[in-house]
């Protein structure tokens, strides 16, 4: 049995998505994205994430997002 995990995170897109395929065919997108956050007293702290989407999310992805 498989396991889903999803996570909502709003950000800047940093690095252009990349589509490609396993050998089995299933699509996997990959691209960066940048989370700021203010914090209270006026300086902002920027997170980094390498984002995986697998699937018609992938290709969605790659699609929707420039």
């Amino acid at each position: 049995m498989g396991i889903d995990n999803n996570v909502s995170v709003t950000g800047n897109v940093t690095r252009d998505p990349e589509l490609r395929f396993t050998q089995g065919g299933m699509a996997v997108a990959s691209f960066g994205l940048a989370w700021n956050k203010r914090k209270q007293d006026g300086e902002e702290e920027v997170s980094f994430f390498d984002v995986t989407c697998f699937r018609s999310l992938a290709e969605n992805v790659a699609e929707s997002i420039t």
